[in-house]
């Protein structure tokens, strides 16, 4: 199955492997113009702390917000299917105009206190930021048009990790992530500090303090972090203003030697998790908090995921993400929460991130309504 095909051969593989209840992971990496597929023929559970990318060589590495509860290996069950993206044609304009999601008063409420509990311990000094997150379910997802799902985000966000997987010990998830958690390419680790949000129409409108604090906790804990492995030779650039979709982050880019943690890559990637951008600061503090006062499992939400390859690996981190069942869509969300906080923005920073996902989801849905009408 090592071979190249093009996006509806990719698209009818994904569609009858859905139908007939077969393995897969499709992902296509930032900025990558091709997708990569593959079946699923083991999947084993791993301990991340023992990580190593010539153990995991070939996998696809899916690992949970709780770090405790297992991560996981997909390998392939043969090759690899390459196939391209930068083909299809979904217009970005359309993806933007879409119905307002309401959601029940009850969802409304329960974030409200949430919210509240979390701004208490806050004032208290418990904690200086912590990440809360909820659900959104969205009704009348077949999964027949999950894999043109799949390919529109491809398309939508070029610069994002894009993913689509599906496995019963797993689950079936899809998602696409501005956030890089750690890459190694050759002798090179990367990581990013990524935190803040404001739509993207305010790019050139100067960060408040609260946007700016929040941003910083993220970078003080990778300084922290890297200072406890011995990792002071550092690149540290930023934070500087990125782009994701209709959104703005704030991000600080760090890159360093590879050599000086080669044989503790999975003790590295266990501390940096969860970083600030997902938990909160400081780390066991935030974590705390979150058990709580969120009243579901985040499951493989605020996680990390992603290949692993011959010279290196790249994960993210598992933002921007849905899980998929039984028709349905639960679209998981979350925002930093501080001091400054202020809940009817919080609130509403959560809906402005499930444009993401929604706004595919409906075009997906729109197109498909429109081609089933022509046809008759």
């Amino acid at each position: 199955m090592n071979n190249t095909v093009n996006i509806n051969s990719a698209k009818e593989w994904m569609t009858r492997l859905l139908a007939e209840g077969d393995s897969f992971v499709a992902y296509r990496l930032p900025g990558e113009e091709g997708g990569h597929a593959f079946g699923v023929g083991n999947v084993s559970k791993i301990d991340i702390s023992d990580f190593s990318p010539a153990r995991y060589e070939g996998s696809f590495i899916v690992a949970p917000f709780i770090l405790s509860d297992g991560a996981f290996a997909l390998w392939p069950d043969a090759g690899q299917k390459k196939f391209p993206v930068s083909d299809v044609n979904v217009g970005y304009s359309r993806l933007q105009s879409f119905r307002r999601y309401e959601e029940a008063t009850q969802v409304r409420n329960e974030y409200a206190r949430s919210f509240g509990m979390i701004k208490n311990a806050l004032d208290k000094g418990v904690a200086d930021k912590v990440v809360l997150a909820r659900r959104m379910e969205v009704s009348d997802v077949p999964k027949q048009i999950l894999p043109e799902v799949f390919v529109a985000l491809c398309q939508a966000y070029p610069n994002a990790f894009v993913y689509f997987f599906d496995h019963p010990e797993v689950g079936r998830w899809m998602g696409a992530s501005p956030e890089t958690f750690l890459n190694k390419v050759d002798d090179e680790i990367t990581t990013v500090a990524l935190a803040a949000t404001r739509k993207s129409e305010h790019l050139s409108e100067d960060w408040n303090l609260k946007e700016l604090e929040e941003q910083g906790f993220v970078s003080t804990f990778v300084d922290e972090v890297l200072n406890d492995f011995g990792i002071s030779d550092y690149q540290k650039t930023g934070p500087e203003p990125v782009i994701a979709g209709q959104m703005v982050h704030l991000r600080t880019f760090y890159r360093f030697d590879a050599g000086i943690v080669e044989e503790r890559l999975g003790q590295l990637l266990k501390s940096l998790h969860p970083t600030p951008a997902v938990g909160g600061y400081p780390k066991d503090k935030a974590l705390e908090l979150i058990r709580n006062s969120e009243q579901f499992n985040r499951l493989l939400y605020s996680g990390f995921l992603g290949p692993v390859f011959p010279n290196g690996f790249s994960f993210f981190v598992n933002i921007r993400s849905m899980e998929l069942r039984n028709d349905n869509a639960v679209l998981y969300l979350g925002g930093g929460i501080t001091r400054d906080s202020k809940e009817e923005t919080e609130w509403e920073e959560t809906r402005l991130k499930a444009h993401t996902l929604l706004s595919v989801l409906h075009s997906v849905k729109q197109n498909q309504c429109n081609e089933s009408i022509h046809l008759r």
